[in-house]
């Protein structure tokens, strides 16, 4: 499968496909790439690719951009790179950081960082996706019961799993942080109180570890409704990234923010057919979306709100 993939990719990237779209609907509107853990090997190989092909700016430098402030404005074929969790490794990254020179934003769970806590969907991995089906409170039941699984349990130290305090307090020089909730669940499967909780505490959480504001969120799994978006605008962020398909262009709303999906350890084929936008929309677009957004968890009827259209900009 990886060598079908790699020659789909190298198809993709020969056809001429990504530089068309970087230097058309790329070159006007904003990319936003998404990483979790990757490895500095991988991750010096892509940065070699994305300073060459694009201008890379911090994600307060989108935002000002896109909601037009003072003389704000969008460099051709901009580029934001952020990170999900908080994950241990991403401070072996910094050297690379200060190397190329860029500011991307961690998004931080916030009640695992500075913590030997584990990450309940790297533990329960091969469960996940049948447990973020469940409402919240059934996932965390089925956690217990099944692996003795518990949100606060300390770990042994060499299983750590987020970033420390000591490597967060590293690392700000040369990232922003942002919120990515206090303990990662799915937030659409989270009853109202529960949902306001993980997105407004994990602000006053970081805030209170970083001694600085924390102004952008990012929604567990990609999972947000109506419901999301309202409480992220309510606890003061100034923007929510989704994981949604497509790019950001001056007017767009926000906080239903566009990425294109990279995995982690990618060759630059695939990578460059990522970028282009082609692969995620191509799945989201199977599952029955062709707007390129991702399939939001399917909710328990008790939760269930719909998630009303939106001005999005592809």
């Amino acid at each position: 499968m990886s060598r079908f993939r790699e020659l789909i990719a190298c198809a993709i990237r020969v056809s001429g496909i990504p530089c068309l779209i970087r230097n058309t609907v790329a070159r006007r509107r904003a990319t936003i790439v998404l990483y979790h853990d990757p490895r500095p090997a991988d991750f010096e190989r892509h940065l070699g690719y994305l300073v060459k092909h694009y201008r890379v700016i911090s994600l307060d430098q989108l935002v000002a951009a896109l909601q037009g402030r003072g003389r704000a404005a969008l460099p051709p074929k901009s580029l934001v790179i952020t990170f999900d969790d908080g994950h241990r490794g991403n401070h072996a990254l910094l050297p690379l950081l200060k190397r190329y020179g860029i500011r991307p934003t961690i998004y931080l769970v916030s009640r695992l960082v500075g913590t030997r806590r584990h990450f309940w969907f790297v533990d329960a991995r091969a469960q996940f996706d049948t447990l973020k089906l469940l409402p919240d409170e059934r996932r965390r039941d089925r956690l217990r019961a099944e692996l003795g699984f518990e949100p606060t349990t300390e770990f042994p130290p060499d299983t750590r799993q987020a970033l420390s305090l000591e490597e967060i307090h590293e690392l700000a020089e040369w990232v922003d942080f942002g919120s990515h909730t206090c303990t990662h669940p799915i937030l659409t499967a989270c009853n109202d109180e529960d949902c306001r909780r993980e997105i407004r505490d994990s602000r006053t959480d970081l805030e209170r570890l970083l001694g600085r504001e924390v102004r952008h969120f990012s929604y567990p799994n990609g999972d947000y409704t109506a419901r999301e978006i309202r409480l992220a605008m309510e606890a003061g962020y100034a923007s929510a990234r989704t994981i949604d398909v497509g790019r950001n262009a001056a007017g767009c709303d926000p906080f239903s923010l566009r990425i294109t999906g990279v995995t982690d350890n990618a060759s630059i084929n695939v990578l460059a057919a990522q970028l282009s936008g082609i692969v995620a929309y191509t799945r989201y677009l199977l599952a029955g979306d062709w707007r390129g957004r991702h399939p939001t968890t399917p909710l328990a009827p008790e939760l269930a709100i719909r998630l009303p259209e939106r001005s999005r900009t592809a």
